[in-house]
C-alpha cells in the first residue's frame, strides 16, 4: 500500500509540473504574439530612412511621404534597440541595375544599396547578401555577397552550405524576385536559417497576390509552429501596388 501511495504521489507531482509548464508556455505564446502588434508612424522619417536614402535604397528616405516604399519607418521601430548588437543579417536581392534581369532597379539603381545601409545602421553586425545577377556581386570588409537563384531549392541549399553562411541569422530579408512562387520557394528552403528571436521579412508583396499569401500562411502556421506570421500593409500615398510586407517572427526553437 505504501508503494502505491508513493507512486500516486509521484504522479501528482508530475501533473502539477505539467500544469505549471503549460501555464507558462501559454503565457509565453501570448507574450510573443504581442510582439507582432507593431507601433510606428509611416509618415514620420527616422534615422534609418536617412541612411537608406543616402545609400540609394528604395526601402525609404528622409522624404518618407514621397518615397516609393516606407519600410524604414517599420524597420526602425523593431530594430532601433538592436543597432549595437553583434547580429547576423542576410538580404536576398541586391538591387541589380542590369535591365535584362527580372525585378531590376533600372539603370539608375545602385546595387548593394540596402546592405550598405544595413552595415551603417548595424555597425557591429555581419552583413550578407545574395542575388541572381552574378555581375553585381561584391565583397567588402563588412559585407559578403553570394549567387542565388531563389526559384531553385538545390541552388538555395548550395548557397547555405557556404562556410560563411552556415551559421544562422538574426534577420533575413527577402527582396528578390517579387513573385508568390519565388517567395514561397526561398522561404521554405531558408526559414531553418533563422535564429530564435529573429525576423524573416518578405518585401514588396503585390496586392493581387495577397490572397495567395493568406492561404499559404494558414498552412505554414501548422508546419512552422515556432513562428508567428503577420501581413503588414503599410499605408502610402505614393505606392498602392506593392507596399506590403510579410513579417515572420521565430519565437521558440
Amino acid at each position: 500500500m505504501d508503494l502505491i501511495l508513493f507512486f500516486n504521489f509521484i504522479l501528482f507531482i508530475i501533473n502539477l509540473i505539467l500544469i505549471y509548464y503549460n501555464f507558462i508556455y501559454k503565457k509565453n505564446d501570448e507574450k510573443f504574439t504581442e510582439q507582432l502588434t507593431f507601433n510606428f508612424d509611416e509618415k514620420i522619417s527616422t534615422p534609418l530612412c536617412k541612411i537608406m536614402g543616402e545609400n540609394g535604397s528604395d526601402k525609404g528616405n528622409v522624404n518618407i511621404q514621397s518615397s516609393w516604399h516606407n519600410y524604414t519607418t517599420f524597420y526602425y521601430s523593431i530594430f532601433k534597440d538592436m543597432t549595437q548588437n553583434k547580429l547576423r543579417l542576410f538580404e536576398l536581392g541586391l538591387g541589380t541595375n542590369n535591365t535584362d534581369v527580372l525585378s531590376n532597379m533600372g539603370e539608375s539603381g545602385k546595387p548593394g544599396a540596402s546592405v550598405y545601409g544595413w552595415s551603417i545602421f548595424f555597425p557591429n553586425a555581419e552583413i550578407f547578401g545574395a542575388d541572381i545577377d552574378e555581375r553585381i556581386l561584391f565583397n567588402t570588409n563588412r559585407i559578403k555577397t553570394f549567387y542565388c537563384d531563389q526559384t531553385k531549392p538545390e541552388i538555395i541549399k548550395t548557397m547555405w552550405e557556404k562556410p560563411e553562411l552556415k551559421e544562422n541569422f538574426d534577420i533575413i530579408i527577402e527582396d528578390g524576385l517579387h513573385t508568390f512562387d519565388a517567395n514561397v520557394c526561398f522561404f521554405e528552403n531558408s526559414i531553418h536559417k533563422l535564429n530564435t528571436g529573429g525576423y524573416y521579412i518578405i518585401e514588396d508583396i503585390v496586392n493581387k497576390e495577397l490572397n495567395l499569401f493568406t492561404d499559404k500562411i494558414k498552412k505554414w502556421e501548422n508546419i512552422y509552429t515556432n513562428c508567428l506570421f503577420k501581413i503588414l500593409i503599410i499605408p502610402s500615398i505614393i505606392n498602392t501596388v506593392d507596399n506590403t510586407l510579410l513579417v515572420v517572427y521565430k519565437y521558440k526553437n
